[in-house]
């Protein structure tokens, strides 16, 4: 029997190709999520994470899901949303 993920708020967000500083990717399977999590069970209220894998994204729902998680995309980080902005054929999340 399969149980739902736990729901995790995620704020001043953005996406990265792994947990080494530098680039920001696009939000898609494959990308982490990075960002403050609100309402995980084991970490603290606005505790900076670096996600698993993103296996799922409902970008109209402004979800993303890892293998054990369901993220409810907050507020993006300002930084990630001039990076997005500067992409060709690509707009702010």
């Amino acid at each position: 029997m399969r149980t739902q993920k736990p729901s995790v708020k995620l704020e001043d967000w953005a996406v990265v190709p792994s947990a080494k500083p530098g680039n920001y990717e696009a939000l898609k399977p494959g990308n982490l999520l990075v960002g403050r999590a609100f309402g995980h069970q084991r970490i603290k209220q606005g505790t900076f994470i670096f996600s698993s894998p993103i296996v799922r994204v409902d970008a109209r729902r402004g979800v993303a899901e890892t293998r054990n998680t369901c993220y409810d995309l907050g507020e993006i980080s300002p930084d990630y949303q001039a990076w997005l902005l500067q992409q060709p054929n690509r707009t702010a999340a």
